[in-house]
């Protein structure tokens, strides 16, 4: 962001974040940003995990950098500068960037700086309703106080600063109305209708290959966890036991950073996934407290596969023997490099660092890949390539993946589904050898080559029913 910078709030802030000012000019006891404060406190009511929490405060906070960077910026008599066309201008901004040919967000591309530019189904999926929440949430704090996330584009604007109205716009009153009835039209009307028209959600339910793309390759996963130690790592059979106990276990990385000491069965070799909050958590502060989360699981127990198991308690055992503090007053299994839990680590230099032993294994293209990619692949792999006694074709039956997979619905442990793709694009690989072998011109031949097989099967079929009569 160019005007803001978002930061975690205090514990004694009911808020989980707060976005200030870095205009030096402002005062520092003025730079906090209160339309988004109340933003944050009531992101915090409804409870969401830490990591979403940050997401969807990511994202109301650039676009609260864009306002705020249109206010202040001089544009041509014929430019259309509202609430309603700031606030539309922004899903062209997002998804075209200094290409749009709406001149608020080509503008405001260069200025900002925006180089990529953003995927419609990100648009879909958070972007859009975090702002319109945010957006609801200024709605409803106006019609009690006015707040500031439009001010200075009214006052900047010459229109609105008539000298009968000055006295109004320092009181707020007037300002206050003003903006309650742009945001009021601006935001949906009905029950299906989006704040941006191109964020519709597209139907993923059946949509396997979009995440066939960051599932961890299979092929790829034993050189990920089986690789040289960098001469400079100092937390290098940590990150190895995490990666290996996520492609074990199908864990979700935060269930997997959470692990403590007594989840671990070194005896038996079995780990137990735990909700932290049915238990007390000695040792950590009140903002380590806050970065927990849990999704739910029906089982505390992992069923691990292999080589995964093993490799992950080989590394369990360096780890513990060389890198691991154990005076550092809690008993979080992984640590940062100072002592502290793990998870409350950012996730992105997590990923990075992910990334980057990735491609060392050889992994050539990492776009997409991430540590949740792991668990992909331990689901697509217990459903569609594990060997199973007594079955001709391998997989589990969806309904146990499910279970391991620690899925309250079965619907998301379909997603790992991908047999049937699999089957059809061996199908076609094969068809497509056979015609090119033959050359082009089998074409011209293969249907009488069809029914040729069809009638040699009937034939044969006929004298086995001879054979059986006789």
């Amino acid at each position: 962001m160019k005007n803001f910078i978002l930061v975690q709030a205090p514990v004694t802030v009911e808020a989980s974040h707060l976005l200030l000012h870095l205009d030096p000019a402002i005062p520092d006891d003025q730079r906090e940003f209160g339309p988004f404060t109340h933003y944050s406190r009531w992101l915090a009511q409804r409870g969401y995990a830490f990591n979403t929490d940050l997401l969807y405060s990511e994202h109301v906070g650039r676009f609260i950098d864009y306002v705020y960077e249109v206010s202040i910026s001089q544009f041509d008599s014929d430019v259309e500068l509202s609430i309603s066309s700031i606030i539309y201008s922004y899903q062209s901004f997002l998804l075209f960037g200094k290409s749009s040919s709406n001149p608020i967000a080509a503008r405001m591309a260069e200025q900002l700086g925006k180089e990529k530019t953003t995927s419609q189904s990100s648009l879909a999926q958070t972007i859009e309703s975090s702002i319109r929440w945010f957006l609801q949430v200024c709605e409803t704090r106006n019609s009690i106080s006015p707040d500031t996330l439009f001010s200075r584009f009214y006052i900047n604007r010459p229109e609105y600063r008539q000298n009968h109205e000055i006295s109004a716009i320092k009181a707020n009153s007037w300002l206050a109305g003003t903006i309650r009835d742009a945001l009021v039209a601006a935001l949906p009307k009905r029950k299906g209708e989006t704040l941006f028209p191109r964020a519709k959600r597209r139907d993923r339910k059946n949509d396997k290959q979009a995440y066939k793309t960051v599932a961890f390759p299979i092929e790829t996963s034993v050189s990920l966890v089986r690789q040289e130690k960098p001469k400079r790592s100092k937390v290098f059979h940590r990150d190895m036991a995490i990666y290996a106990l996520l492609a074990a276990s199908g864990g979700r990385t935060s269930e997997v950073l959470q692990l403590r000491l007594i989840d671990i069965d070194a005896d038996n070799l079995a780990v137990y996934l735990r909700d932290p909050f049915s238990r007390k958590n000695p040792g950590i502060t009140e903002e380590e407290h806050r970065l927990l989360a849990w999704k739910g699981r029906d089982t505390e127990i992992t069923f691990l596969i292999e080589p995964f198991g093993k490799i992950f308690f080989e590394h369990l055992e360096q780890y513990l023997a060389l890198e691991y503090n154990s005076s550092c007053g809690h008993d979080f299994l992984f640590q940062d490099i100072d002592g502290r839990p793990y998870f409350t680590s950012d996730r992105s230099s997590r990923d990075k660092t992910f990334k980057s032993y990735a491609s060392r294994a050889g992994l050539a293209d990492c776009k997409g890949i991430s540590l949740h990619s792991l668990r992909h692949m331990y689901g697509t792999y217990t459903l569609n390539y594990m060997p199973v006694p007594g079955q001709e074709t391998p997989g589990l039956p969806l309904t146990y993946v499910k279970i391991l997979m620690g899925h309250s619905n079965i619907t998301s442990t379909m997603k790992y589904a991908k047999h049937d793709t699999d089957l059809i694009e061996a199908y076609f690989h094969h068809a497509n050898q056979y015609i090119t072998l033959r050359g082009e011109q089998s074409m011209s031949t293969i249907r009488q080559e069809f029914h040729i097989r069809q009638l040699e099967i009937l034939q044969q079929e006929v004298q086995r029913i001879e054979g059986t009569t006789a």
